[in-house]
């Protein structure tokens, strides 16, 4: 199984391993310092904070690799042998 995601923070050819993937989610989002960006943006109505129900930043700590899957748009592959 691997990851294919193409947004902030990538592999240049889009595939990762679960881990690599999850690393770089925490690196770019559950660990990102967010005081800059929230002076200049409301947490309201930045985009990187509005997902379902969650409260963001500080819930990204609870996310499953699903959540991950579905907020950054990355998709899971299956290589055949």
């Amino acid at each position: 199984m691997s990851v294919y995601y193409t947004g902030i923070g990538c592999n240049i050819n889009g595939k990762h391993t679960e881990q690599e993937f999850i690393d770089i989610m925490n690196r770019e989002f559950t660990y990102k310092n967010w005081n800059h960006e929230l002076t200049i943006i409301p947490r309201y109505r930045h985009y990187q904070l509005n997902y379902k129900d969650w409260i963001l930043p500080e819930q990204f700590i609870l996310f499953s690799l699903q959540d991950w899957l579905d907020y950054s748009g990355a998709e899971i592959y299956y290589q055949s042998e």
